[in-house]
């Protein structure tokens, strides 16, 4: 499992949001909303016209390392160690051709925001697996879209 930012390669699967609550699956024919506990929706990349993209963004590289310290140093003082459930944390709006767009909510995998230059290599592969047919072959190896996204390329 390697993860920049928003997004994770779980196994054959490059998926943006945490997999354990709303996210959406990147495969090479489809963008897959996932809703957690609802039927997934499935989106054409050939009907996507514009992704976008909106969680808590932050500048520093770290955030969620620094989040989990923060929040168990916390827990220690005061004695509580429990998390808010609350699983709406960003959101994932999809303009499709020929329909009303769709709106989702996104799981963050951690407190905090996410490296802002993340969450902008995110979208800006979003978008351009919905304009570019030949980069969705890119999809068949998610650790190396997550890789070349962390590294910069």
């Amino acid at each position: 499992m390697t993860r920049f930012g928003p997004l994770e390669a779980r196994g054959n699967t490059l998926v943006l949001g945490d997999a354990g609550g709303h996210h959406a699956e990147l495969t090479a024919s489809a963008l897959v909303l996932r809703e957690f506990q609802e039927e997934p929706v499935s989106i054409d990349w050939s009907r996507v016209e514009q992704v976008t993209l909106t969680v808590p963004e932050t500048r520093f590289r770290l955030p969620g390392l620094v989040s989990t310290v923060g929040l168990v140093v916390l827990g220690a003082i005061s004695g509580d160690m429990s998390l808010d459930t609350d699983i709406d944390d960003g959101e994932l709006r999809v303009s499709v051709a020929g329909a009303d767009p769709v709106e989702m909510p996104i799981t963050r995998h951690h407190v905090g925001g996410y490296w802002a230059k993340s969450v902008r290599a995110a979208t800006a592969l979003l978008n351009r697996l919905g304009t570019d047919p030949e980069a969705r072959q890119l999809l068949t190896n998610p650790e190396r879209v997550v890789k070349l996204l962390a590294s910069g390329r």
